[in-house]
Order: C-alpha cells, then structure tokens, then sequence
C-alpha cells in the first residue's frame, strides 16, 4: 500500500465531490416537489431498491424515521414476493435505480400503481421504465464512477445517499421538526444521552455527602473522603435538605495556607450560597456551565431540595461534554 492507493482513494472522494457540487448547483423544481409530495403524503413513505441502492435505500429510509417522516424499507426483490403488504394506498414509494431499468424494481412498478401509490424515482436515466411510470424524477446521473471500469455503484451511490439525505432535512425543517422530537426517537446511545439525560440521570443516591454547620473538620474530611466528589454539601441544623453552603478541596487548601485549621468547624470552612442546578438540567448543559465556571462539581436540588451531587467526570465517562 502507498503512493497509488493514495491516489486512488483521493480521486475517488474528489469525483464524489464534483457530482454533490453538480448536483447542488441544478437542485430544482423536481426536488421541491418531491418533497411537497412526501409532505402531503396520507401514508407513509416506502424506500425500495435492488443490489447497492438498496443499501442506499434503506439508509434513506431510516434518516427519514429519525427526522420526523415516517418511512419503510423495502427491498424490491424481497416485495414480489409477499413484502408488498406492507405497501398501502396513500403511500409515496421512493424507488432507487441507477439504470431505472431493473428487473425487480420494474416488475414491482405495475403493482405500485395499482394500489394507488404516488412513484417518486432516482435514477440516472430519465429514459427508463422507471423514470416514466413515476410523477417526479430525481436525476442521479454522474459523468464518471471510481471505479476503474465506470462499473460497481460508486459516486452514483454517495449523490444517492446525499440526496436521500436533503430530502429528510428539507422534510424535517418543513414540519417544524424540532430537538426534542429528535431526542423522542434517540433514546439509546451517546446521542440519546446528550439529548435526553438530566443530572437527576447522574445522581448516585447512596453518594449525597453532607454535613452540618457545627460539624468539625475530622468529620468534613471524612464525608468528603467517603463521597468522592471533593466537596460536601454543608446544611444547617434542623434543615438537612437545604444546602446552605459548600466545602470543596480547593477550600480546604486556602484555609491550610492561611495557617492553622485547629478547632475550625464546617461553618468556618464553607462557601454560602453554593450555587445549585435543577435535576432536571441536561446533563451536556450542566457538564459545560461546570467546564465554564472552572469547577468540578454541581450540587442538584428537585424543589429546592438537596437531591445529590454529580461531578464532571460523571459527565465525561458517559460522553456528556
């Protein structure tokens, strides 16, 4: 590997380059009525294709899910044989073919329109069975492949998929979808997390080291030993719910240069007022006041109620920042 596989993967990226920025540039009416009629579909939307565009399709498929538009995979092939009740009256069905002309997917044509299905195509040729049974063509020609021959779905699959891909924004940003709708459907993973975790997520009931006003200083290092989050709450007695103050290490370290610490309870040791964040604060919000401010932890109330403590590492290992 050198020198020509270098070479050969850079002009295979700038080829893909050159057919988004024609394609870009010549984006029209076709597309805009694509998307009106998806927008204005009654059922759903039904992505279909053989071999590499099926891939595509059903990438396509699952960013319109994620988005807020409503779709199916179905691969051409597998719909004529039985998969084609899945398809319903009312449904727009998005067929991908680079020839337009395969055998499958023209097959599967007089079904489509049988049922009453509105037949948006992408397709490379505007002359093909496909492109005349459908009400709108996306033009997905490219002038060459990567492939050395001009043969295995290259640069024709990356326009496929990026064109699948501004369809779903332009749907989503048509209907209002918004980041909260976004999260409703990622609840899983580090894009679930970012979107839905609040800090009550972090909280480690069993972890809420607190100690009262009066307490002395062996005490406070033990709490805040036996916590882990380098500081401790501090509460004023007969109110162990309220966070009244709070002691961090970088306290400690200013109250030992200053000299002698000797007979020193917490009240003498702690800040007033810590500042505190509601457990229903997003994680990723909470992660960068804390990177902002300089510190490493956050005391959480729920109804002004001390509820715990979660520090930004909390926040790291769950891939919150």
């Amino acid at each position: 590997m050198g020198t020509r596989e270098l070479t050969s993967g850079k002009r295979t990226l700038a080829l893909a380059a050159q057919a988004l920025e024609r394609a870009s540039q010549n984006l029209g009416n076709p597309f805009v009525q694509a998307a009106h009629r998806i927008s204005e579909c009654s059922g759903k939307v039904v992505v279909s294709g053989v071999g590499k565009s099926a891939h595509v399709a059903a990438k396509i498929a699952a960013t319109f899910n994620s988005t807020g538009t409503k779709a199916l995979f179905l691969h051409a092939g597998e719909a004529l044989h039985g998969d084609l009740g899945a398809v319903e009256a009312g449904d727009c069905v998005l067929c991908l073919s680079k020839s337009g002309a395969s055998d499958e997917v023209v097959a599967l044509l007089p079904a489509l329109q049988k049922r009453g299905c509105t037949i948006l195509a992408m397709t490379a040729v505007t002359d093909s069975p496909l492109a005349h049974s459908a009400a709108i063509v996306l033009d997905v020609a490219v002038e060459e492949e990567a492939c050395p021959w001009d043969l295995a779905p290259t640069t024709s699959t990356s326009l496929q998929l990026a064109l699948g891909d501004a369809l779903a924004v332009a749907l989503m940003e048509h209907s209002g979808f918004q980041p909260d709708d976004f999260a409703a459907n990622h609840p899983a993973g580090r894009l679930g997390k970012m979107l839905t975790w609040t800090l009550a997520s972090l909280v480690d009931p069993q972890r809420k080291p607190s100690v009262p006003w009066s307490a002395p200083l062996d005490h406070v290092l033990k709490v805040m030993s036996e916590g882990r989050y380098g500081a401790t709450v501090v509460v004023k007695d007969g109110r162990p719910e309220t966070p009244a103050g709070i002691i961090t290490d970088g306290d400690l370290r200013r109250a030992l240069a200053q000299g002698s610490v000797e007979g020193m309870t917490a009240g003498d040791l702690a800040s007033p007022a810590p500042q505190t964040m509601k457990a229903d604060t997003l994680a990723r919000e909470a992660a960068s006041w804390m990177q902002r401010q300089g510190i490493s932890q956050v005391v959480v109330v729920k109804e002004e109620q001390y509820v715990g403590m979660v520090h930004l590492h909390d926040c790291l290992r769950e891939g919150l920042t």
